[in-house]
Parts: C-alpha cells; sequence; structure tokens
C-alpha cells in the first residue's frame, strides 16, 4: 500500500499529456487470455498499448493509478457478428449511443454487418466512445438472402459468376472495407412461412475469396447447411456466421475445416428458442426498461417451440460439442440486430450458452478474446493481455474466469488504451 501511495503522488507530479498517456491497473486479478490461470498483477498501459505487466512497475510521471484491488481484468470481449440500424450512424452522439450497450457489457470489437462501402469513410470520421468498429462490404445473390429489405438489397453487392465476383470485388476495395461479408447459403430449414433463397455456388465464392485474401481481409459466410459450410470451407473462407443446424457435422467436414483453417461462429444467441428463454436477474440488469418489459410480455405467453426451431436448436447445440471435441476454433458472434438478442447483451448470452455445451468460464471468455481475434487475423495484436498488444481491457468485479456471472459485473473499460464512457 506504501508503494502505490507512492506512485500516485509521482502521478500528480505529471503533466496533462502525460495522465492521458499511461495508466497503471494496480492489484488486479488478471486473466490474460493465454490460458493460464488468473494472478494478482499490475498492468501499464502507454500509448494504447500494454506496456508491462507485473508488480511494482516503475511508471512515467503523470501516470493515472487505479487501485483495482478485488477485482478482476480481462481482455476486451469481441462481437463477431451485428447489425445496427441505420439511425446509428448519423453522428457521433448516436454512434456513441448505439453502441455504449456493447461496451458496458465489455465488448471492445464488433463487427458490423450493415454498411455499404459509401458509408464508410463517413463512419471512420465520428469521433465517439465506441468498440473497434470492422466495417464489412456484403456480397451475395439476386434474391439471396441479405437481399430481403429496400435497403438491405441496396448495400449487398450481388454477383452470379466468378468474372461478376472479380469486378464487384475491384469497386468495393476501393472503399477499403476491414473485411467480407458472403451470404453464400439461402436454405431456410424447412420453414414452411419461409421458403428457400438461392445460394451462391462455390467458384463465385471462391473468386471473392482470392481478391480478399489477396487485400489482406477476412471473409466470412452466412452459412447455415453441412453442405453449403463445405463448400465455404473449399473455396478458402475464413470462418462461417451461424453455423450447420440442418445435420450433424460429420469427419469430412471437420477435416476440411482443419485443412483451411476455417473457423465458427454459431451465433447461437439468434437461434435459442425465444419461448423457451429465461433471463437471469444479472441478464435483465443490461436491459432497458422497454427491453425489460418485452421480455416480461414474452415470459408470460407460454408459446410452443415450433417443430423445425426445436430440431435446429439441438442439432446446433450438440455441433458445439463435436467441434469443441475436434478443436476447432468457435469465436464469439451473435447476430444482434435480430429479434430477442440486444447489443452487448447477446456476446454474453452467447458464451453463457458455450458453457453449457462444456466450456468453462474460462474457455468462454477465451473464445470471446483470444480465439475471436485469432479469426480476425489479430492474435498479434489484441486479445490477450501482454507487453505490446492493444490495450483493449475490461476490469470486472468478482472472478469471471471462475464464475460467469461475474463477467455481467462490468466496472469500467479501456478502448486501445483510452477509458470509455459507460453513460
Amino acid at each position: 500500500m506504501r508503494w502505490l501511495m507512492a506512485v500516485a503522488a509521482m502521478a500528480g507530479a505529471g503533466s496533462a499529456q502525460a495522465q492521458e498517456r499511461a495508466t497503471l491497473i494496480h492489484g488486479a486479478r488478471v486473466f490474460d487470455g493465454t490460458g493460464k490461470p488468473a494472478k494478482i498483477a499490475d498492468v501499464l498501459i502507454e500509448d494504447g498499448k500494454v506496456a508491462r505487466v507485473g508488480k511494482k512497475l516503475r511508471v512515467p510521471e503523470g501516470t493515472e493509478v487505479i487501485d483495482a484491488t478485488g477485482m478482476t481484468l480481462i481482455p476486451g470481449l469481441h462481437d463477431l457478428h451485428i447489425h445496427t440500424r441505420r439511425e446509428a450512424f448519423a453522428d457521433a452522439a448516436s454512434l456513441h449511443r448505439f453502441y455504449v450497450p456493447y461496451l458496458r457489457a465489455g465488448v471492445t470489437s464488433v463487427n458490423e454487418f450493415s454498411v455499404s462501402g459509401a458509408m464508410m469513410a463517413g463512419i471512420r470520421a465520428l469521433q465517439a466512445d465506441t468498440p473497434h468498429l470492422t466495417l464489412a462490404v456484403r456480397l451475395g445473390v439476386p434474391d439471396g438472402h441479405g437481399t430481403e429489405s429496400q435497403f438491405t438489397n441496396s448495400i449487398t453487392i450481388q454477383v452470379t459468376t466468378p468474372a461478376e465476383a472479380h469486378a464487384a470485388m475491384a469497386g468495393a476495395l476501393v472503399f477499403r472495407p476491414d473485411m467480407v461479408k458472403v451470404f453464400n447459403d439461402g436454405w431456410r430449414y424447412g420453414d414452411p412461412d419461409r421458403p428457400d433463397r438461392p445460394s451462391m455456388d462455390e467458384p463465385t465464392l471462391a473468386a471473392i475469396v482470392a481478391d480478399a485474401h489477396k487485400a489482406g481481409i477476412k471473409v466470412m459466410t452466412h452459412t447455415v447447411t453441412l453442405e453449403g459450410a463445405k463448400i465455404a470451407a473449399r473455396a478458402g473462407v475464413d470462418s462461417v456466421a451461424h453455423g450447420v443446424g440442418d445435420g450433424l457435422v460429420d469427419a469430412e467436414l471437420i477435416g476440411l475445416m482443419k485443412k483451411h483453417h476455417m473457423a465458427y461462429v454459431a451465433t447461437l444467441a439468434t437461434y435459442e428458442p425465444l419461448e423457451a428463454r429465461v433471463l437471469a436477474p444479472e441478464e435483465l440488469a443490461l436491459l432497458t426498461p422497454d427491453q425489460q418489459a418485452r421480455e416480461a410480455a414474452r415470459q408470460g405467453k407460454a408459446e410452443a417451440i415450433a417443430p423445425y426451431d426445436s430440431k435446429r436448436w439441438s442439432i446446433m447445440r450438440e455441433n458445439i460439442r463435436r467441434l469443441k471435441a475436434a478443436r476447432i476454433r468457435i469465436g464469439v458472434g451473435t447476430d444482434t440486430g435480430i429479434e430477442g438478442v440486444y447489443p452487448g447483451f447477446g456476446a454474453l448470452r452467447e458464451m453463457r450458452i458455450l458453457t453449457e455445451l462444456g466450456f468453462t468460464p474460462a474457455e468462454a471468455i477465451e473464445a470471446g478474446s483470444r480465439v475471436s481475434a485469432d479469426i480476425m487475423g489479430r492474435k498479434r495484436s489484441e486479445g490477450v493481455i501482454r507487453k505490446g498488444m492493444r490495450a483493449d481491457l475490461v476490469l470486472t468485479g468478482g472472478a469471471p474466469d471462475m464464475t460467469f456471472r461475474d463477467l455481467y459485473s462490468v466496472k469500467r473499460v479501456w478502448v486501445s488504451g483510452r477509458e470509455v464512457s459507460l453513460d
């Protein structure tokens, strides 16, 4: 404690510039996301990165000192699949308002899939407290999934041949997208109210992947069938979103995924039957009063789960168990924007479901941090707490790596080393 008081006194002597530049998080249980157990340590943040991790660290003058005794520091979490309403991109205040629920849940990086290339420069110019925004261009086929509304049809580039795909990618890359989202699978699970839509063939998808990888960006597909996942793997896709819901994954798919280093982002939070969903008090606390009322009304209806939903849910959960056993990388993504999947809440719900399917709380946090960063090709820059890594950090109460509900007790959040507003 004497050492901490000395550091705090030294911090008061520094300049305002130094105070903005350096922060010492003292005495937290540091769960670094690497697979190691948590340990008591100090973490020094400088210039947006983790400068050092250890005890009794020497710090620059002007360092802000935060006493985190009794709390746990974890890497910032990812949501690899979200959709945000257009109103969010109107101005900086709107941007913060729409994205702050993610920050409150400890989510410091999101993949945004409801923008066009032409929107990207304007979004990047807005200055607001948000998670890191990975902005994706969207490609699909005419009348395929992702084209249903007037807006989504307008922002989804539609191609049917490799030649069209190469031409479309040449135009899309001008906007410097951070990644590519492809709607390659239009199957609708035999739902009589939603007929199947066209799917993209393998050569066209492979052409998109080739151009994206040449530009150094990742490709994620909307894939919901066993055959669609095999097509995606053979085409070289980096990850599939939504996962396989029409049958159990087999040895052929697992082999293809390993061969092509393809990851799996199941978005279980959006497929969980709402009719049977019961939220814990800590989950409800994340929601707005309107959302809480909506959940209460839903619980009061006691509706039966549709047969195709029930079958799909059973298949999707078993596939997570099989893929985990096969050591396939499983990341965290939610399809937030779909009914009942709320910003921020969805990522924690996704991880909570993983803990029901064989993941320990520590493994679920790693899925949302280190593994998700690796899926995005960023394992050397984010996803763990280690010297030189981007300082995306979350300070929570309790020990969320041991007791998952403690993950809902987010106290403070840093994005690139800067503490962000949770208001």
